[in-house]
């Protein structure tokens, strides 16, 4: 009785969850209803939404499913929006939906689709499939697009065509094409996405289905139907708002150098690098700091360039791909010296501790050190010699190393403090290319009754890295932890709407702060 007694409170106490929206996409300058699944929604009083010219009105709030009004006015930009609840047990995670320009249709059986149509659909149940019909021309181009409500559910889509009935059709369809995503990567877009060029005049058929069958509370889609095969879209992974500097499709631009110094306390712009264009030949001299570029255009290509130096230095290798990206180009950059011997590499190679065999990775960044001036030679290819495309497109940035702060992360996505008690929040702030300069890290903007005070939570204890290769080339020497107990004064008052304080990271640099690198907002109310 005591443990089924505990399980019921714990039940209680327990903050909503959302887990998608159905409609997911709605036309700028129309109001439409929808309906939010979750779990824990009954006690919700209200709905939030971080845009400009949306306005949103709860209808009525069940255990698992919210009704909502939205209304959006013609000024509102198309994208990917966001929505959180708010109850008494403070601010929900946010659930995405999307604006869009095109007409906006529900799911219905069979529905004829035309080209600049958007279809709202669900599947509520698992091995669940819609069917649409669509009209086509001999040698029109048509693309299908499946957007879902969220990564949990991986949508795909398949055109079918008439067929006679046979041992292997029996329901007069069968496929003509299918799409599931375009390549199936870490970071990358699980979206369908079909461009199909129609031979037969006809009327076809459209599936959309979840992947292995996937149906229920979250698998929310919408069907965008195209003319043309459209703009191309890179397979990139998908934008993080924060800093990340290890990543093959950050933009290594002219304000790079005064971004890095920036988040090392030094105010100062640089001037741009020296771009230089890679050749096979490699007669071209990169001057320090400088930008190596070009296409590796066909298989087998290799681009090289010299680079002269007059001093033993810290360097830095940086490496960005804003065409094609991995996993279909892995660029390889190698530094060797007069005798041909290899001084630095993006490829971290390393001893798995379990079969001890041999892995090897290949990196956005790399630190080394030159100890003895002299020329050395800089060589660009892919990681085989059986790809090579015009859009393998690289830039490769060989600077003076920069000591700076790395990414920063707070964990939480929102915070829902108890009056009378105390929460602890943890950043963890990396620091690059030997940065040993102060870093200041606060709270601002906190509601009445909230006061920051410094704290410490017990360090996570890790063995030693065996066989971890020159690990200190690829990866932050070190990882800092700043620790923050938001205490909530006993009588507070409990917020009815969502606060939104800021974490505020600023590095010290000759025993002064310096400009702000991070400010960022969050979700934040006080409870009982």
């Amino acid at each position: 009785m005591l443990w089924a007694t505990g399980l019921a409170l714990g039940a209680a106490v327990a903050e909503p969850v959302l887990q998608g929206m159905n409609p997911l996409a709605g036309r700028a300058g129309t109001t439409y209803r929808v309906a939010i699944a979750g779990t824990g929604l009954a006690a919700i009083r209200g709905l939030s939404v971080e845009e400009a010219g949306v306005r949103v009105r709860l209808v009525e709030a069940a255990a698992d499913r919210l009704m909502a009004e939205i209304t959006l006015d013609t000024s509102v930009t198309p994208g990917e929006k966001r929505i959180r609840a708010v109850g008494p047990r403070g601010v929900t995670n946010a659930v995405t939906w999307h604006v869009v320009r095109e007409t906006v249709s529900g799911e219905k059986p069979e529905l004829m689709l035309t080209p600049g149509l958007v279809v709202n659909g669900s599947l509520a149940e698992p091995g669940e499939v819609d069917l649409y019909a669509v009209e086509a021309k001999a040698g029109e181009v048509l693309t299908f697009e499946v957007v879902a409500g969220g990564s949990a559910f991986d949508p795909v889509v398949t055109l079918q065509e008439p067929a006679a009935d046979s041992w292997f059709s029996t329901k007069g369809w069968k496929r003509l094409a299918f799409n599931d995503e375009e390549l199936f990567f870490p970071g990358l877009t699980t979206q369908a996405r079909l461009t199909h060029v129609v031979q037969q005049a006809g009327r076809y058929r459209v599936q959309v289905a979840g992947f292995a069958g996937h149906g229920g509370a979250g698998a929310s889609y919408f069907l965008r139907v195209g003319s043309g095969a459209g703009e191309r879209r890179w397979r990139h992974p998908m934008a993080r708002p924060d800093w990340n500097e290890r990543s093959f499709v950050r933009q290594l631009g002219g304000d790079w150098m005064g971004k890095l110094q920036a988040r090392g306390g030094v105010a100062l712009s640089p001037p741009p690098p020296v771009r230089l264009a890679g050749t096979e030949a490699g007669e071209g001299v990169l001057a320090l700091p400088g930008i190596l570029e070009g296409r590796l255009s066909r298989p087998a290509m290799v681009h090289k360039a010299r680079l002269h130096i007059e001093r033993a230095m810290q360097l830095a290798i940086e490496i960005e791909t804003p065409e094609a990206t991995l996993p279909e180009f892995n660029p390889v950059v190698t530094v060797f010296d007069a005798t041909g011997r290899e001084v630095a590499t993006n490829v971290h190679t390393k001893r798995n501790n379990n079969g001890l065999y041999m892995m090897k990775m290949i990196q956005a960044k790399t630190t080394f050190a030159i100890t003895a001036p002299g020329d050395y030679t800089v060589q660009v290819r892919d990681i085989t010699t059986d790809h090579g495309r015009p859009e393998f497109f690289y830039r490769v940035l060989i600077r003076p190393q920069i000591p700076h702060v790395g990414r920063v992360e707070m964990p939480e996505d929102r915070l829902n403090l108890a009056v009378g008690k105390v929460r602890l929040v943890t950043l963890q702030l990396e620091r690059e290319e030997d940065f040993r300069d102060p870093v200041m890290a606060t709270i601002e903007g906190l509601p009445p009754g909230v006061t920051v005070l410094p704290g410490a939570e017990n360090p996570v204890e890790r063995p030693p890295l065996q066989n971890a290769g020159r690990i200190e080339r690829y990866i932050p020497k070190t990882t800092q932890s700043f620790s923050f107990l938001l205490n909530v004064a006993e009588g507070a008052t409990l917020t009815e709407t969502i606060a939104w304080p800021r974490v505020v990271v600023r590095p010290v640099k000759e025993q002064r702060l310096a400009a702000p690198i991070l400010e960022k907002r969050f979700p934040l109310m006080v409870v009982q």
